[in-house]
């Protein structure tokens, strides 16, 4: 779900939110259970992401910033259990990124 990138000149209006939102969307329609994300714990706090510490996920990668590690589950069950270790697409499997 990251990272999200908008114009500045379309900035603030709601752009980045509505492709996230696109994104949780069409996962939950897949029958995706859990989802992640790396960035802005207030940014994506807003599309229901919360910290998820390393102990119950952990990262692809090791992390610069912990606190932005986020996640949510889609089918209204909680993010409780250890899950172990996250994967991600190949594009971003690279430790710059992270």
């Amino acid at each position: 779900m990251s990272p999200v990138a908008v114009d500045t000149a379309h900035q603030g209006k709601g752009v980045g939110q509505k492709l996230i939102n696109f994104g949780i969307k069409y996962l939950a329609e897949l029958g995706v259970e859990l989802i992640f994300t790396y960035g802005d714990p207030n940014y994506y706090s807003k599309m229901g992401f919360k910290h998820v510490p390393q102990e119950l996920a952990k990262a692809p990668f090791e992390l610069a910033h912990p606190e932005g590690w986020l996640g949510q589950s889609l089918n209204g069950g909680s993010i409780e259990l250890p899950l172990g270790q996250a994967r991600c697409i190949e594009a971003f499997n690279d430790p710059q990124y992270w």
